[in-house]
């Protein structure tokens, strides 16, 4: 009896000690970001940006006058791309779409094209690729930027790979031996930065201060996770060899140019259709329980993102040019952030508490009984999906996060450092300044959601509502003088 209690004892003093470890921010990542955001400061960033918001067409690179197919263009960076080709002043015929559901309405109003595909399917691919362009755009020199993926952080286990894989390796080598035969001259493709982040170890011994590997910098001279454990999860293995694909297909004597931008992980801002951004993820959920506020991480705005990849094509149609002096940097791949240090969960969660004007809360919860959790979770998502998927139910979408994997990225604090992208071409970078700050870009996103807030309604925990008001209910109407949509 009483060694049962012993080991019982000792049982949960480890799990609160590991669960001490989890919550503590080392030094080393506090003198990486050492200041956090007030109040004050939000409700500034805030009113200068709902003022003078922040035009990014003036920093972008001139226009090229080429056709554009993108890849993916209905998510959230593709589809700043698409809207960055045209403020600089592209051919809306030129540009092209391929995704399963089509891009913002606004969009197709400006006259690019759209065509629905799946990327696994080659010969579907193909046939996009075929499909004629308008008399005005045929004979001019193609670009392809690829940013289709399927993101599932929770994965770590190879026997489940082919979730992640077959958009996001098979998809791409479609892609890109299509675009290639399609005479397409750049092809640059979203990678992630997530490919450099090790996994971690929370099981500690006793007397450790902290868990391994728990502060990672993101560069591109950092070496890579080489085995398939080595990796957070199956999204950064799939990735990972997607990217080798892509910079082993660069072919400059065929004028076939590839590049990566590995954006850090948390990628934010508006637009899209299909907006799975965090900030918007817990904008229509009314925030979530968390037990992340201390941790410190890198974000960065899609504009930024886009702007990353409209300057590596630009560096990449200057290296057609014989003469030019510039080194190589095709075949290659750059980090890009936002021109900030990182952030805390916590600055995120004061941030939509402030100025959201729809609800939302974060109430704080203990990680180490979820970490046990999530290896309960994982077991039973192994066995369903390898074995007995006629037999057991599927795990709620929520529960079914919680597995080893997303503490593998979320309770980790991650920095990323862009300064090669920001390097002149002369110095072999992109010339990368990135104009959107953190702060500015999330301020700019609850600029937004207030104000759709305010007029048409936003949907809130499954019920529409605008300004407080239930419009809709889990798609019925309720009857209200002035029906709202979404």
């Amino acid at each position: 009896m009483w060694l049962l209690v012993g080991i019982l004892t000792l049982g949960v003093l480890y799990m609160w000690r590991i669960n001490c470890a989890m919550k503590a921010v080392p030094d080393e990542a506090r003198q990486l970001s050492p200041n956090r955001w007030t109040v004050e400061e939000i409700k500034a960033a805030y009113k200068k940006n709902m003022e003078t918001p922040i035009d990014m067409t003036k920093h972008l690179p001139p226009k090229q006058s080429r056709r554009y197919v993108i890849v993916g263009g209905t998510g959230l960076v593709g589809a700043w791309i698409a809207s960055h080709l045209l403020a600089r002043g592209e051919d809306p015929k030129a540009v092209r779409v391929l995704d399963l559901a089509p891009p913002a309405q606004e969009l197709l109003d400006h006259g690019i094209g759209y065509t629905k595909v799946n990327i696994t399917n080659e010969l579907a691919v193909e046939k996009a690729f075929e499909e004629p362009w308008p008399a005005t755009a045929a004979s001019l020199p193609l670009t392809v930027y690829h940013t289709a993926a399927v993101i599932r952080p929770s994965d770590r286990l190879q026997s489940m790979l082919s979730l992640c894989s077959k958009v996001n390796i098979d998809g791409t080598r479609n892609v890109l031996s299509v675009a290639k035969k399609a005479g397409a001259s750049c092809f640059i493709w979203t990678s992630s930065g997530s490919i450099g982040i090790h996994r971690p170890k929370f099981w500690i011994m006793p007397w450790a201060t902290e868990p391994k590997r728990v502060v990672q910098v993101l560069n591109d001279e950092a070496k890579l996770p080489e085995k398939h454990e080595e990796f957070f999860g199956n999204y950064a293995v799939s990735k990972a060899e997607a990217e080798r694909i892509v910079r082993t297909a660069d072919d400059p004597e065929n004028n076939f140019r590839t590049g990566c931008i590995r954006p850090v992980n948390g990628i934010y801002g508006t637009g899209s259709e299909n907006n799975m951004a965090i900030t918007d993820i817990y904008l229509r959920n009314g925030g979530s329980p968390t037990w992340a506020s201390p941790i410190l991480q890198s974000f960065i705005h899609a504009e930024n993102v886009s702007l990353a990849h409209l300057l590596y094509e630009q560096r990449l149609i200057e290296q057609s040019n014989p003469s030019n002096p510039n080194p190589k940097t095709s075949g290659q791949a750059y980090v890009v952030t936002d021109p900030n240090p990182a952030i805390a969960f916590g600055d995120l969660y004061k941030l939509l508490s402030t100025l959201s004007k729809t609800p939302v809360s974060f109430p704080a919860l203990q990680p180490a009984p979820f970490l046990l959790l999530s290896y309960i979770v994982e077991a039973y998502a192994f066995l369903r999906y390898n074995y007995l998927h006629w037999l057991i139910p599927a795990i709620p979408k929520d529960l079914e996060q919680i597995q080893p994997a997303l503490f593998g990225i979320l309770n980790i604090h991650v920095f990323g450092d862009d300064r090669r992208a920001r390097l002149s071409p002369e110095a072999g970078g992109l010339g990368y300044a990135p104009v959107i700050s953190t702060l500015d870009g999330m301020c700019r996103r609850l600029v937004d959601w207030n104000i759709l807030a305010e007029s048409e309604g936003v949907r809130v925990k499954g019920v529409v509502q605008r300004l407080g008001i239930e419009v809709e209910r889990e798609g019925v109407d309720v009857n209200v003088v002035a029906p709202m949509k979404v």
